[in-house]
């Protein structure tokens, strides 16, 4: 009888788990509070080096456990090689690289590293940042996990929106600040904005396996075609949004750098507009809205700093 041995887990392979291509999504809240809180005189860059650790500690879990839970749940079954890159889970998992069991190990030792510099910056600056920090892990949590399940009940996208917008900001700036303004809630909605228009495109390739694990995304309940739509006019409310920023003298002059990111915007929505049925052809619109995610909030961190 031959015996059945596991693959060898590589250092590769928890880099392929941990999909650092949505790293951004979870630092840049941090460097764009950063920026504001350097150009107000405030900036403690020991404060921020340890957020930056805690931030990037919690999106890496938080990628693990979601694909976790959903292969779990019965999505995500597919394997690398024949999925779209930008979503569906990394495919360790369904290749059986990883069992969840050691993906659970990891992810367990990430949040508690979060943990550890939540309580300590909260310690050294107010236990408001306490409070903004459990929120946040509240919204990344229950996201995928059981009993709210937020991404399978139709609101995940909206808690993305919130969690890694307005709040991650929000706590990212408070680190420096010790206060909050409702500035800094009007500037964190970009990055909100960018990641609910991310989340849409990303979700719209993974609709049939969605749709037979029951998870009640907005795809699901819309349709691709709906979601696809609703993708393109997400876009254009996010460079409208951020106009109206410029306009109302919330953001510096300097941050219209933030329009750079236009004629990504342009061809991701044409990819997607000619592509959205197709998961492998769409994954170039994928590929965009990464770049305009970056973009954006680079150049609204840039603004804030000349």
């Amino acid at each position: 009888m031959k015996t059945v041995t596991s693959p060898k887990i590589t250092f590769g392979h928890w880099l392929q788990a941990a999909r650092l291509v949505f790293l951004p999504q979870g630092v840049m809240p941090v460097l764009l509070a950063g920026a504001i809180a350097y150009s107000e005189g405030i900036f403690r860059p020991d404060y921020f080096l340890i957020a930056l650790m805690a931030a990037t500690a919690v999106q890496i879990g938080l990628t693990m456990f979601n694909d976790t839970l959903d292969f779990v749940y019965g999505t995500d079954q597919k394997k690398v090689g024949a999925k779209n890159p930008y979503s569906g889970g990394s495919g360790v998992l369904a290749s059986g690289i990883i069992r969840p069991r050691q993906a659970l190990g990891a992810i367990f030792s990430l949040y508690f590293f979060a943990l550890l510099c939540a309580v300590y910056l909260a310690l050294e600056v107010g236990i408001g940042l306490l409070w903004l920090a459990l929120l946040g892990a509240a919204i990344s949590i229950f996201y995928s996990a059981k009993p709210l399940r937020f991404a399978y009940r139709g609101i995940g996208e909206v808690m993305m929106f919130v969690g890694y917008g307005s709040v991650l900001t929000a706590w990212g700036y408070f680190v420096h600040s010790a206060s909050l303004s409702y500035e800094i809630l009007l500037i964190g909605a970009i990055p909100g904005l960018l990641m609910w228009t991310m989340i849409l495109i990303n979700e719209i390739p993974d609709y049939e396996e969605d749709r037979a694990a029951n998870k009640k995304n907005i795809v699901y309940r819309i349709g691709p075609r709906n979601t696809k739509n609703l993708f393109i006019c997400s876009l254009t409310v996010l460079y409208v949004y951020t106009a109206v920023l410029l306009f109302l003298g919330v953001l510096p002059p300097a941050c219209a750098l933030a329009f750079l990111g236009v004629p990504l915007a342009v061809k991701a929505a044409a990819v997607a507009k000619k592509y959205y049925l197709d998961p492998l052809k769409v994954a170039p619109a994928n590929r965009f809205m990464v770049y305009i995610y970056s973009l954006t909030t680079v150049a609204v961190a840039v603004g804030f700093l000349i």
